[in-house]
């Protein structure tokens, strides 16, 4: 009993096993019932309790007042996968990370290595037989992921393992302790057949160990130390730890900076220039794959940049089309701080990054990184870097722990992708931020394995990553599938919306029985459009609509964004414009944009078709002659329209002018020769305001001479001191005189 109490205080935090505290009858099956098994529990308990030990590690923030954050594996007793739980761990407050440790000599302790780097590390301290002193780390073992802390003296009471030597156990036992509900539970897990797995498309028998286990023989006489969690068949080592190959503690982060320093010459960082958000009310943007972070809202952005071969960069910024239509330039930093221009080259279809080109002159200033093309299955339990990573004010920021690959998933059929668990290593505070979780995989050598990327799925970015293997990522570079909606736009064309190209109207429900539509129509009938009209080269053209049809519904081909038709209410053609134009505050709300009386090319549903991206490729169901029809179209970028069009402003006359565009000339029956500007603005008190100009009227000649455009108008008007205007309201035409 005094050994148990001893266990009670001194081991607080120990191995991460996946076994629940019942113990498991060995294969031998020389323990038959309960009291046999916790007889044994016990006489193992009483042995080992003072050759385990707790280890803690008291954290500090390193100079730039990041503190480490740990996340612990551990295997499920209940589903024996492995799951990640986060330590609770603090500087300020001293609270300490806790291990599990076996004392392996007088002043060695082993333990699993958690890769914290040196500038995380106040002090370590060991407990164990009720006793605590300073200990350091001492040596390491990449092969077995093994940590080997020195003491500053040996421990009195403590009773250090003493391995036999026997090189095939009969019927093995591992012996481990957990904590369990606020206690310490210390149990027996016997191998048994259930354990060995074989791997079909490796060829391979694999025993499923228990990690941070003491494995003791027949006799209960310890044989070695388990710190992996899958063993091969055949391959299992059964040695004192003692005798494992090692070198010096800190030779692993001597590897990482080596890596990191080396990395700064292919993960660079990447500054992204957008275009200030327009601000005029008439202003659309598509609303299609919304992010789940705060870059679209920005100007200016910081992210990385992965230089891979070719003088290509994948940047790692997730911008929705409605942003990155607005940019207006991509600049990467060179080691030596130099910044070099990128050219965008394309958004990806399914992941949330751009790729951009260097320029041929400056791909010699950095170092691109070799791609690990081999099968998923050929990185199986090898041993790689994982490498977070931030820009950080145009620095980029690394963090690497070891990770291995430990099972597969498939996407689209069967392409088989690896999936990456973390052995060891800690993450930083910065790292448990959505917008700044970049991660790469690469190889001791430092070849780029595996990038995660936002997946992009449905309506939306996903805040879901996955891990885009080298052989993918070759794809991606040398045949990248790019996003035909995600791309930059001119200034001009950026408040241009998607565009279907047809007029209509509300069918009701008599026109939609005698068109046999209403089987098919998921909305009500009498908002149910039918066409009225279909503009040539349009893409309703080209998808085969007709003039009589009744529009169903619009879906994107690459999201599950799914749209019925339907008209929306024309309120502009229930305003009495005679009145409209004689009201006082008809000048300030028509000059704040889409307040007109000619319909929109879309006219009614102009709202849901907005709803998708110009380059979108839809699919579109729609009832003719009684038939549902559905087909394939690539929506168009909109015809410019009065809410689009670019406007003059002449500053002697406080007003801005724009070009007549198609719906305009449509709404007064003008043929494309025919002469006028729309004044789509005039600031009140100004010259244009006193003569009586107001939005939406037409002047049609300057001094007796026709408009042709909007920069004509400027022309004709310019250094003229006596202006004599035609100008049209409605159906009535009179002469505005203004002196300058």
């Amino acid at each position: 009993m005094k050994k148990v109490n001893i266990l009670k205080l001194t081991i607080t935090a120990l191995c991460l096993a996946s076994f629940t505290a019942n113990a498991v009858v060995s294969e031998n099956k020389t323990e038959s019932t309960p009291y046999e098994i916790a007889a044994k529990n016990r006489k193992l308990v009483g042995k080992y309790s003072d050759s385990i030990a707790v280890v803690r590690y008291y954290v500090k923030k390193n100079d730039k007042g990041v503190e480490p954050s740990f996340t612990i594996p551990y295997k499920c007793p209940n589903c024996s996968s492995t799951h990640y739980r986060d330590s609770i761990v603090s500087a300020e407050k001293k609270i300490p990370a806790e291990f599990a440790g076996f004392l392996i000599s007088s002043d060695i302790v082993l333990m699993s290595d958690i890769m914290l780097p040196p500038e995380f590390i106040d002090r370590i301290e060991v407990e164990c037989a009720g006793e605590v002193v300073a200990a350091a780390e001492f040596e390491s073992s990449s092969e077995y992921n093994a940590l080997y802390l020195k003491l500053a003296k040996p421990l009195a009471k403590a009773k250090p393992i003493k391995f036999v030597d026997d090189k095939n156990p009969e019927n093995p036992s591992y012996f481990f302790m957990v904590r369990e509900e606020g206690m310490t539970v210390a149990g027996v897990s016997g191998s048994k057949v259930s354990q060995f797995k074989h791997f079909v498309e490796l060829d391979k028998d694999i025993y499923e160990g228990n990690p941070n286990t003491l494995m003791v023989n027949k006799s209960l006489e310890p044989v070695t130390v388990s710190l992996q969690d899958k063993i091969e068949l055949g391959k299992e080592v059964f040695s004192s730890p003692l005798n494992w190959p090692r070198e010096p503690a800190d030779k692993r982060f001597e590897r990482i900076r080596s890596l990191e320093a080396k990395l700064t010459k292919s993960i660079v960082p990447v500054n992204i220039q957008l275009e200030a958000k327009a601000k005029e009310p008439g202003s659309r943007f598509s609303i299609t794959w919304s992010g789940d972070d705060d870059l679209n809202n920005k100007n200016d952005i910081d992210c990385p940049g992965i230089v891979v071969e070719g003088g290509k960069v994948i940047v790692l910024a997730a911008l929705q089309p409605q942003a990155t239509a607005r940019l207006v330039k991509m600049n990467a930093s060179a080691s030596n701080g130099a910044k070099i221009p990128l050219q965008f080259a394309g958004s990806y279809q399914n992941e949330g990054a751009l790729l951009a080109t260097l320029p041929a002159e400056k791909i010699a200033d950095f170092e691109p990184l070799k791609l690990d093309v081999r099968k998923a299955i050929e990185l199986w339990q090898g041993k790689f870097y994982r490498v977070s990573f931030k820009n950080v004010g145009g620095k980029i920021e690394f963090n690497t722990g070891l990770s291995k690959v430990d099972g597969f998933k498939r996407i689209k059929g069967n392409v088989s992708v690896a999936e990456f668990e973390k052995v060891s290593g800690v993450e930083t505070r910065y790292s448990s931020s959505r917008e700044n979780r970049n991660e790469c995989i690469f190889t001791v050598d430092g070849s780029l394995v595996a990038v995660k990327l936002k997946s992009r799925h449905s309506e939306r970015w996903s805040s879901e990553r996955s891990d885009i293997q080298g052989e993918t990522l070759s794809a991606m570079v040398d045949a990248p599938t790019f996003d035909p909606e995600n791309i930059p736009r001119d200034i001009s064309d950026r408040k241009r919306v998607a565009y279907f190209g047809v007029e209509v109207q509300a069918a009701g429900h008599e026109i939609a029985r005698e068109k046999k539509a209403m089987a098919y129509l998921k909305a009500s009938a009498e908002s149910a459009p039918l066409v009225t009209e279909v503009y040539p080269g349009s893409p309703a053209d080209k998808l085969g609509v007709k003039a009589g049809d009744i529009l169903v519904s619009i879906k994107h081909v690459a999201a599950s964004q799914n749209e019925d038709f339907s008209v929306e209410r024309d309120y502009m053609s229930e305003i009495n414009w005679v009145e409209a134009f004689e009201d006082k505050r008809f000048v300030e709300f028509a000059s704040m944009g889409q307040l007109a009386p000619w319909s929109s090319l879309e006219s009614g549903i102009k709202s849901v078709v907005s709803k998708f991206s110009v380059g979108a490729k839809v699919s579109v169901s729609w009832v003719s002659n009684g038939e549902l029809k559905e087909g394939e179209t690539t929506l168009a970028l909109a015809p410019v329209q009065f809410t689009t069009a670019a406007r003059v402003r002449n500053k002697e006359l406080s007003i801005a002018v724009c070009d007549m565009t198609q719906e305009v000339r449509k709404y007064f029956k003008f043929d494309d020769k025919a002469p006028g500007v729309v004044i789509a603005k005039v600031k009140s008190g100004g010259v244009g305001a006193v003569a009586g100009l107001k939005p939406l009227e037409l002047i049609i000649e300057v001094n007796g001479e026709g408009v042709k455009s909007a920069k004509d108008f400027q022309e004709k008007t310019k250094g003229k001191k006596e202006l004599n205007f035609t100008v049209r309201r409605l159906s009535n035409t009179r002469v505005v005189p203004i002196k300058l």
